[in-house]
């Protein structure tokens, strides 16, 4: 069974405006790079932020699939 502890009456200090710039997503100047490479290509994207890179390569496999699940769909046997 755990015990429950009461909450301490004093915290901490509050965080300072840039501390807490910096915990909500920073100040914008990180960047973030993907970079997809095999024979005969090298892709590289760059991207403002990790969500941006997530969402802009996912967008980016979903087209690709979606060209090949088209090109084999209207291939003609």
């Amino acid at each position: 069974m755990e015990t429950n502890e009461a909450a301490s009456s004093n915290p901490g200090t509050a965080l300072s405006v840039a501390q807490a710039e910096g915990v909500g997503g920073g100040d914008g100047s990180c960047t973030t790079t993907v970079q997809l490479s095999g024979p005969g290509f090298n892709i590289v994207s760059g991207y403002t932020s990790l969500s941006a890179a997530l969402i802009g390569t996912y967008d980016g496999i979903v087209d690709a699939s979606s060209h090949v699940i088209e090109t084999v769909a209207n291939t003609k046997f």
